[in-house]
């Protein structure tokens, strides 16, 4: 009994020493990783400790790069130093431990398959026996690290194996760690650089408070990749709007060029024309990366109202006048940066800005989603339009202001730029933008289409309420729904609208208490809703029918002013 009793006391006492070990292990690395940040240190003296510990001949940690198909020593103690020496990722012993992220332990080396000797062979030194454990850890291969031969000529025995094992276990914590750690540092500077890059190119954009211009960009990120800048030059105001392919760093880069060229070209006073095939000869010159710029480039005489400019790929310019008209000024031109082109090449658009004003912005505005769809440039003209009795600065921060609220995704930066016509009157109240909301609880939106007062728009709203209903409760009522809308609209662009008056149409769709309910507002001088009414089929003369037939294809079909507005309400039944 005595002897099997000092038996256990000394198999509990060699446990106790092993577990000692391991924690001494987990320990040292431990600290040395919360000491030094030099994880080569920090693994060359955990090898040092436990080749010591375990009686060693020579230790190895091999590290797997990052494109995983190298392993390169990167700390060894030992007769030869191979520290530095690389292999492929799958030979030798190193290599399938590091593949198959299991343990091998060697006893005999010149009866493993897998041992190739190719290290030996360069070094000289003699591999008899193993124990080689993978490091890994946290979804990552780290590599694998080795001890060879025992000094007293042994075998290494299953407790070597295991002290060996939480070394392995330990040192693949400690690199990710140190991966994170200096991941978080790194992007602690990037934040930091990105801050600094932001303040630079805020200060890029215009200081100069003029009443009849002003932009506003907001960065969809810390930079943009987004410009707008305007100067005066001997009573003649520059304006650009531009945005550069791309994002991030790059894109910022090429904007503050961009930025840099107008400013030193415009200082010459050139005709738009000019400047804008010198600024395009730059960026041709010092393109990289396939980047380049749409721009919109222009002249604006406060005193005269006449504005110039040209399109260069970007987005249609806006025209807006005080009856709340618009047009656009369309793309003529290629983008920047591309190929060179010559100032007689270009097409340039004169307007005067006396009664209006012309508005550039970039395509994280038109592209900003709202009520499931993007808002678009006549959406955009719609908002804008609202607003002509306020400032051009307060009418830009506005609009930026309703798309940030009302989007229900940001594409990208928001830039908008406004020049024209002073104040009409003073806005005593805040404008809210018609963006169709339907306040109705458990309604389902399905649509808000907004199309010029044009004939060929008609197919266009056609075919976006055939394809959205197709997929909804509402499918089998679309062939009505098509016809009442396409009658109503119809009837607005020929008869409410006076000749060569440019509105716009507002279409809005949900569907509420099995019904679907449609809106349909527009910007025409207000009807005599007395004259609303359908006639009889018998009474042969012109007009009635149309209103007739919305009639039959609907539950009720009302007429009404809303906010200044005519309006149509449809309600059909599902």
């Amino acid at each position: 009994m005595v002897v099997e009793e000092a038996l256990s006391r000394a198999r509990s006492a060699k446990r106790m020493s092993a577990d000692t070990n391991q924690l001494d292990i987990v320990y040292r690395m431990m600290a040395a990783f919360a000491s030094s940040s030099d994880m080569s240190q920090t693994l060359y003296e955990g090898l040092d400790y436990i080749r010591e510990n375990i009686g060693a001949e020579a230790a190895s940690f091999f590290m797997l790069s990052e494109t995983e198909d190298r392993l390169r020593c990167e700390a060894c103690i030992g007769p030869k130093d191979i520290t530095g020496l690389e292999i492929p990722a799958d030979q030798g012993i190193v290599g399938a431990v590091t593949q198959s992220e299991k343990m091998r332990y060697v006893r005999d080396t010149a009866q493993d398959s897998d041992f190739s000797g190719a290290v030996d062979a360069k070094t000289g030194f003699e591999t008899k026996s193993m124990i080689c454990v993978p490091v890994a850890g946290h979804g990552r291969r780290f590599g694998a690290l080795q001890l060879i031969n025992r000094l007293d000529g042994a075998l290494f025995s299953d407790a070597d194996a295991s002290l060996v094992s939480v070394y392995g276990q330990s040192a693949a914590l400690a690199l990710a760690n140190s991966q994170m750690a200096k991941r978080m540092v790194e992007a602690d500077n990037i934040q930091r650089d990105l801050q600094m890059a932001s303040l630079v190119q805020e200060s890029l954009f215009p200081s100069a408070d003029f009443p009849f211009i002003h932009g506003v960009n907001v960065p969809k990120k810390g930079v943009s990749g987004d410009l707008y800048d305007y100067v005066e030059r001997d009573g003649q105001v520059y304006f650009c709007m531009a945005d550069v392919s791309g994002k991030g760093t790059d894109a910022a880069l090429v904007m503050a060029k961009t930025h840099s060229l107008f400013r030193s070209l415009s200082r010459h006073k050139p005709r738009v024309d000019e400047l804008a095939a010198r600024i395009n000869s730059e960026l041709v010159e010092t393109a990289f990366n396939g980047m380049f710029v749409t721009a919109i480039i222009g002249t604006y005489d406060p005193e005269s109202g006449d504005m110039q400019c040209c399109n260069a790929g970007h987005e249609p310019g806006l025209i807006v006048d005080t009856n709340g008209g618009f047009s656009y000024v369309e793309a003529s031109l290629q983008p920047l940066g591309i190929l060179d082109f010559e100032a007689n090449d270009i097409e340039v658009e004169t307007h005067s800005l006396e009664a209006a004003r012309f508005f550039c912005y970039s395509d994280g505005i038109t592209e900003a989603e709202i009520n499931a769809s993007m808002l678009g440039a006549t959406k955009l003209a719609a908002i804008l339009a609202e607003q002509m009795s306020f400032s051009v600065a307060d009418q830009v921060i506005h609009t930026v202001d309703v798309v940030r609220q009302k989007a229900s995704r940001l594409s990208d930066d928001l830039t908008l730029l406004g020049l024209g016509c002073a104040t009409l009157r003073t806005a005593h109240s805040v404008v809210h933008a018609n963006i169709v909301e339907p306040a109705l609880a458990g309604e389902n939106f399905l649509f808000n289409i907004s199309v010029t007062n044009e004939v060929p728009e008609l197919r266009r709203l056609r075919r976006e309420i055939e394809t959205t209903l197709a997929e909804t409760p509402s499918r089998d009522i679309t062939m009505n729904v098509c016809l009442a809308v396409d009658e109503a609209t119809q009837n607005i662009i020929c008869h409410a609208f006076p000749e060569n008056m440019s509105g716009r149409i507002e279409i809005g769709g949900y569907i509420a208490d099995n019904k679907l309910h449609v809106s349909i507002t527009d910007t025409a001088p207000l009807i005599d809703l007395a004259t609303v009414k359908p006639r009889d089929l018998d009474d042969i003369r012109e007009g009635g029918l149309g209103t007739h037939l919305i009639q039959e294809l609907t539950e009720t079909a009302v007429w009404s002013h809303d906010n200044g507005h005519n309006r149509l309400d449809l309600v059909f039944g599902l």
